[in-house]
């Protein structure tokens, strides 16, 4: 089967970056398509500097926690592997990982220090070098403008926005974003907000709740930044409800994500990814723990 991406989460010490100066200023970065030969777009791209080193092509991710690079790019790193890590994903087995010592991300005039950077053996996924965290720029408040293909980062207002501006109040944990939601009209639980993920993932717990059936012997092949697992493709018409938003999870698969859910202390359901997000704008703001999901 071909296989594809669910990016997930990396379960370690959260990231750190800290702009050159103040946030005081606004920035807005232009991002590319990941494209494949059989779809025109997956994901979005991030092209940035490390340490001075070749422009690296990162996919932005808001379900990782760390810049990850595969050995391949992070060959011309001037620091070495400091220590190994065990890292978490959606369902998947490891792969071997280890930190190295912080480093400088420059994307055009914007440069962030001492970000945590992690290398993974073996390719990620084609067409990329890494994998960068929106929770990189958590500083700011971040605008991912996904059909116009820009990241805006922004000072925080001064006061906390309402909630009726459009923003859902989310779990933030590790550095994730978790918005309460409810699939297909009957099954409540959180979700993963993941920017990363090539398809829109749902637990076979809450999948069988919400009758929605899969064939088990239907496989899809799954690959991420932590490993390879397996996925089982739903049906059309999975939906999840976010407030008053009802978002298409199409495609959609089954994955197991007991090993991921265990360290979360509220019941984890799915991942909302890319294919779900692709028409929206999605601003988060990790400040006070918000999120808000416009069309565009």
């Amino acid at each position: 089967m071909r296989a594809v991406c669910i990016a997930g989460a990396l379960l370690a010490a959260a990231a750190t970056a800290f702009a050159a100066d103040a946030p005081s200023r606004h920035y807005s970065l232009k991002l590319t398509s990941l494209c494949t030969p059989q779809s025109p777009s997956i994901g979005l791209l991030l092209k940035g500097r490390i340490d001075g080193g070749p422009v690296l092509r990162l996919l932005l991710d808001s379900g990782a926690q760390q810049i990850v690079l595969d050995r391949r790019a992070a060959a011309n790193l001037s620091a070495s592997a400091s220590s190994a890590l065990r890292v978490v994903g959606l369902g998947a087995a490891s792969k071997p990982c280890a930190r190295v010592a912080s480093g400088t991300l420059q994307i055009g005039d914007l440069i962030l220090r001492d970000c945590d950077i992690v290398i993974v053996d073996g390719k990620i996924l084609e067409g990329i070098d890494g994998v960068i965290p929106t929770s990189l720029f958590a500083g700011f408040l971040v605008r991912l403008d996904f059909p116009g293909k820009s990241l805006d980062l922004d000072p925080y207002p001064s006061e906390t926005p309402v909630q009726d501006a459009g923003y859902l109040p989310a779990r933030t944990e590790h550095s994730l974003f978790f918005l309460n939601t409810v699939l297909n009209g009957s099954q409540p639980g959180y979700v993963l907000l993941d920017t990363g993920a090539t398809y829109n993932a749902v637990s076979p717990a809450a999948a069988r709740v919400s009758r929605n059936y899969w064939n088990p012997s239907s496989v899809i092949s799954l690959r991420g930044g932590t490993g390879d697992t397996e996925g089982f493709p739903l049906a059309p018409g999975v939906r999840f409800r976010c407030g008053p938003r009802v978002l298409s999870a199409d495609p959609a698969v089954v994955v197991n994500l007991s090993e991921f859910a265990s360290h979360y202390p509220f019941e984890v359901t799915g991942v909302l990814g890319y294919p779900a997000l692709r028409t929206s704008i999605v601003t988060m703001n990790y400040r006070d723990g918000l999120v808000r999901i416009e069309g565009r």
